[in-house]
């Protein structure tokens, strides 16, 4: 299989974390900042621990009452008259207890992953690889929004309705090749909004590892003997979590009472025909 009828697996399942209330005239397409996949149908998604804490950070109005989240779990689907999304209510953010090997040379606090359940069901989740163990060299994509928003309105109007996939390769596995390993790299530039986006197999399709940052290096450069810095410029060393931390909380998700879903929940299907 190639990564194109990999990517064609989990596409769906793919959200834009997006903000519900604008501080500037409505913009093109609502304010992209992060990126998940929905891990179960009933309305799990697996993102970054930092882009769930970005949730408190996002504009509210000053005169809208203060309960739920400003934010929308944004997801796209095709359909036979084209691509639509829909905005998801979000319900509930949490952590996880780590499950940690007796063998892991990682650090046991910190992992930047959290899930989000939002207010939906019959959503496609993606499939998770539990036991391949990560390999040097071995073909990877990866998918999200990158940029933001400002991906998607570059030319000044909205010219694109998707997330956008991108290759590469494991680069190396953190700190060396082992069963458990505390995170990999990928050569796969990630920038701003990319933040959550899910890692997955070239061929198979299935996630090993979530994205979460990207290497930056300081740039200086000299005129006429004077020296100048400007902001960290991002690489093509970008940094993922394997998912086997996440096993036993996917496995046992769904017999949380606290992630049990309110009667009138409704299916995406029927959001979207709605």
């Amino acid at each position: 299989m190639s990564v194109a009828n990999a990517y064609k697996r989990i596409k769906g399942s793919i959200v834009a974390f997006t903000q519900k209330y604008e501080n500037v005239p409505p913009p093109e397409f609502p304010t992209i900042f992060g990126t998940g996949f929905v891990i179960r149908e009933d309305g799990v998604i697996l993102t970054n621990q930092h882009v769930v804490d970005a949730f408190s950070k996002v504009f509210l109005p000053p005169n809208v009452p203060q309960h739920g989240f400003p934010v929308y779990a944004t997801i796209f689907k095709e359909t036979e008259k084209g691509m639509t999304y829909t905005n998801l209510e979000i319900l509930n953010t949490g952590k996880t207890k780590w499950h940690f090997p007796e063998i892991y040379y990682g650090p046991k606090e910190g992992l930047d992953i959290a899930f989000v359940q939002v207010k939906a069901k019959g959503l496609p989740p993606v499939e998770v690889e539990e036991e391949m163990i990560l390999e040097e060299g071995l073909e990877v994509g990866t998918a999200g929004f990158p940029m933001g928003t400002d991906l998607l309105i570059a030319p000044g109007w909205l010219h694109q309705a998707t997330p956008t996939l991108q290759r590469g390769i494991i680069s190396s596995i953190l700190p060396f090749p082992c069963k458990y390993p505390h995170g990999f790299t990928i050569n796969v530039m990630c920038q701003g909004g990319a933040s959550g986006s899910p890692v997955f197999h070239g061929e198979s399709g299935k996630v090993v590892g979530i994205l979460y940052a990207g290497l930056k290096e300081p740039c200086i450069f000299s005129i006429n003997n004077n020296y100048y810095s400007i902001p960290l410029l991002p690489t093509n060393i970008s940094y993922a979590v394997p998912l086997y931390f996440m096993t036993k909380f996917m496995n046992k998700s769904n017999e949380l009472k606290e992630l049990k879903l309110p009667p009138d929940t409704k299916s995406l299907d029927e959001l979207i025909a709605n």
